[in-house]
């Protein structure tokens, strides 16, 4: 009596904890156990043999079960990966950003912020705008130099064959605007005079071209250490943009993601520091002279290529920088 109370218990425990299971879970049981049942026999001393099915109808039941716990089975893990998508967003306002002609934008204190893939250089004859161009501590031909750079792609593309000239314009207006510089051990053979990180000036009109070009230093290199930048040089060169445009009346500006080349920051990182550093300062700008327009180019070698930072990425960082409406 009490093994067969104990077998009820057990059975009952096992149909609750059944019960507890996904509706795909279930079919699957009772799908297996109709097609196998029809097909098996055991006697009374518990010997199992096998034989086709004596009815079919069972079987048939069971395959349609299987059937649905299959689809049920998929369908649920399709919704949890559209979950999962979705949570990416969760707390941040995605209707903050919007998409126009391929670009994402969002408003910050009256400032559009837009972010566009592309090329640096393709913005090179756009009226009304500045470039802003990243550079090392230095302001040397080093970046100008090397054509995989942004400064380097588009200072061999604006001003080709004056490179040599671009550079020393840039020493000048160094000069000029940030004084004497601090001489540094460059690397290990090379000595040289640093202006600093996060420094910034604008030739108005570069060589004689009517796009005016700040460059903003946004690394620094020492001997033993090589080209670094930090997050925080993007700030201090944000803010001194923003008051070097203020004094030349200039609020419309195009750069490439700054920190991300020979800085070694990850693109997406650099992207959302360069947001929030853009933010800041379009929100604490030089009194009345606030920046109007904000385009980072994120950069996308050709039309068929992939851009450096994926969309997702861009329009979560917006949503988290963007102005209540």
């Amino acid at each position: 009596m009490a093994q067969g109370l104990a077998v009820v218990y057990t059975m009952g425990s096992i149909f609750e904890l059944l019960l507890k299971q996904p509706y795909w879970v279930i079919a699957l049981l009772l799908g297996v156990a109709l097609v196998a049942l029809p097909c098996v026999t055991i006697d009374k001393d518990y010997h199992w043999t096998t034989h086709s099915p004596s009815t079919f109808l069972p079987v048939m039941v069971g395959i349609a079960l299987l059937f649905v716990s299959s689809v049920g089975f998929w369908f649920t893990l399709l919704s949890k990966r559209a979950r999962n998508v979705d949570d990416v967003g969760a707390g941040l306002d995605l209707t903050r950003v919007k998409e126009s002609n391929g670009a994402l934008s969002t408003t910050v204190s009256g400032c559009e912020i837009r972010v566009v893939d592309g090329r640096i250089e393709d913005y090179a004859h756009e009226t009304g705008i500045t470039i802003v161009l990243p550079c090392n501590e230095y302001f040397d031909d080093r970046c100008v130099g090397d054509t995989r750079s942004a400064l380097g792609a588009y200072v061999n593309r604006v001003f080709e064959g004056q490179a040599a000239a671009f550079v020393s314009l840039t020493k000048d207006e160094c000069r000029k605007k940030l004084g004497a510089g601090v001489e540094q051990q460059k690397t290990d053979d090379e000595r040289a005079e640093s202006f600093g990180a996060g420094r910034c000036v604008l030739p108005i009109k570069p060589l004689d071209r009517s796009v005016p070009v700040a460059l903003v230093s946004t690394t620094t290199q020492r001997a033993g250490q090589g080209l670094a930048a930090r997050i925080s040089y993007l700030f201090d060169g944000m803010r001194e943009l923003v008051e070097r445009l203020a004094d030349a009346r200039l609020d419309d500006i195009a750069m490439p993601i700054l920190g991300a080349g020979h800085g070694r920051i990850d693109r997406p990182l650099a992207l959302v520091g360069l947001l929030l550093a853009v933010a800041e300062a379009a929100r604490y700008g030089q009194g009345g002279q606030r920046l109007k327009r904000v385009t980072i180019v994120v950069f996308k070698r050709d039309a068929d290529g992939p851009a450096e930072v994926d969309k997702v990425v861009v329009r979560r960082a917006l949503a988290l920088i963007g102005s209540r409406d």
